[in-house]
């Protein structure tokens, strides 16, 4: 670990013990409250206190301090608990949250009891975790949170910080699902791999990687060789590991060698065509061009988990495939998956909503350049050019330092967009839920960015608001005084923007 490493970490935690020291006192009166005595808010609220200031995020090795505490029992889980938990790992930059919902689906319809953690949330940070498919309760984040906070507050040496806010949450994921008894826990990385949290896990089975691009530049590397290395470094001594098969050429060696250092067996996934669907693909849920890449990774993951599980050699029927890697084999693909993928339900990604009939929402939380050009396509396959009397919205922002130029050429350029409207990513300007308190969020500064981004914009009329929720009832008051014309409105560009845009069409 280099002394740059070292000091990231040191850097972090001091900004966590910052961030939380000023409400110590009232921590102390929670433990002697004890479990269960507190709503929801107050336990989210307590969370955000945990938030750290992503502007000193790096390349820090997180994995390594969350582990240090797992060594010591003082999360309320152990090495031994998560050595029993059976966990199939994904990491990837494009896709692996979906490949995680495909790969929960296609076991729980086999009769498994699944556990998925994933990230971020849209509306609710409950939906970070789900039993048997379906998001937690109240009752149940609420139990979690208090459980490992107690334990964490009553255990930490003199001076000692609690952990970061995503860093939190896996502890909790872990103390859930060994609680639960889950058969198989689905694990989503946050970021990278090799430095991320949820690589405290010392055996793996399964892991999967999703297409690789590029995203997290600041933390991950420059190139997609530096890429590959960060993510691939969830691979385990005597796991299968399956990558997607879209991988950029430049991934493969490195890839390749990492699976030799890991002493991982390393395939390839097979192109979504090569299994015997016999039917139209677009009636399988969610399904499209884009997620096809996403649901072949996820049926190899499930079967190779249901193999290993059920101690069947299947191996052997690898086949001899391209790029230095074996080909996963071409599962039968029976009714009953059929009917798992027709019911996946993955808010935000690919996501269509009819609010009336003349306005329509077209919802992807696109956030790499990757991404934003299957989004777009997506957009034009579902949304033809030649429509008439059609109104064309984009709704648009990104978080952290992302490339806002490239992703608005993307889509103006490729779609026919009538009106651009940006907005920071606050649901409204009296915003009092805590689910989506951000303390790194500044608000002057992000409606700069938004008149930056407006000044970016030749293409088409723009204009700014200062909330979500001002921009949805701009959207709505153009529908509503001309039912003549259709509109459609397309949002991405970030998870957290549909999320708010979600939210505010609910309420």
């Amino acid at each position: 670990m280099s002394a740059a490493h070292v000091n990231n970490c040191k850097l972090l935690t001091s900004i966590c013990l910052n961030v939380s020291g000023a409400i110590g006192r009232r921590k102390m009166s929670i433990i002697n409250n004890g479990v269960g005595m507190h709503s929801y808010d107050d336990a989210v609220k307590m969370l955000n206190s945990l938030q750290s200031f992503t502007s000193n995020l790096t390349r820090h090795p997180g994995n390594l301090k969350l582990g240090q505490a797992i060594n010591e029992s003082r999360c309320g889980v152990s090495n031994a608990d998560l050595d029993q938990l059976s966990v199939i790992h994904v990491a990837g930059t494009k896709g692996k949250g979906s490949t995680c919902v495909f790969c929960e689906q296609l076991l729980l319809y086999k009769g498994y009891r699944t556990g998925l953690f994933t990230s971020p949330h849209l509306i609710s940070v409950k939906e970070r975790f789900r039993i048997n498919g379906k998001v937690i309760t109240d009752d149940k984040f609420v139990f979690y949170f208090w459980s490992v906070y107690n334990t964490l507050l009553l255990k930490r040496g003199n001076k000692e910080e609690l952990p970061a806010y995503f860093m939190f949450l896996t502890v909790m994921a872990f103390k859930m699902f060994v609680d639960e008894k889950v058969d198989v826990a689905i694990i989503e990385t946050g970021i990278g791999g090799e430095y991320d949290c949820t690589n405290i896990l010392r055996k793996t089975s399964i892991v999967g990687i999703s297409s690789l691009g590029f995203d997290h530049t600041t933390v991950l590397g420059n190139t997609l060789q530096e890429i590959a290395w960060q993510k691939s470094g969830i691979m385990k001594p005597n796991s299968v590991t399956i990558v997607a098969n879209d991988q950029p050429k430049e991934t493969h060696k490195i890839l390749i060698e990492r699976s030799v250092e890991k002493q991982t067996t390393l395939l390839e996934a097979p192109p979504f065509n090569k299994y015997n669907w016999y039917e139209n693909t677009s009636e399988l849920g969610v399904l499209n061009t884009a997620q096809e890449i996403n649901v072949s990774l996820a049926i190899q993951l499930a079967n190779a988990w249901i193999n290993r599980n059920n101690k069947y050699d299947w191996l052997k029927k690898c086949n001899v495939g391209l790029n230095g890697m074996k080909q996963a084999p071409i599962w039968e693909i029976k009714e009953q998956d059929k009917q798992a993928l027709r019911d996946v339900k993955w808010l935000g990604r690919n996501q269509v909503l009819n609010v009336t009939p003349n306005l329509s929402y077209f919802l992807d939380g696109a956030h790499t350049i990757e991404s934003i050009q299957l989004c777009s396509k997506w957009y034009q396959n579902i949304c033809p050019k030649s429509q008439l009397n059609t109104q064309n919205i984009l709704i648009f922002n990104v978080t952290a330092l992302r490339d806002y130029c490239t992703f608005l050429k993307i889509i103006l350029t490729e779609n026919k967009i009538d009106l651009v409207l940006i907005c920071p990513i606050i649901t409204s300007i009296d915003n009092r839920r805590p689910d989506t308190v951000n303390l790194n969020f500044n608000y002057e500064e992000e409606l700069v960015k938004c008149y930056n981004m407006k000044n970016s914009i030749d293409f088409c009329d723009v204009k700014v608001f200062n909330s979500i929720q001002e921009t949805i009832k701009h959207v709505e008051k153009c529908s509503s005084s001309d039912k003549t014309t259709n509109y459609q409105v397309l949002v991405t560009g970030s998870l957290k923007l549909v999320g708010g845009v979600l939210e505010v069409l609910q309420s």
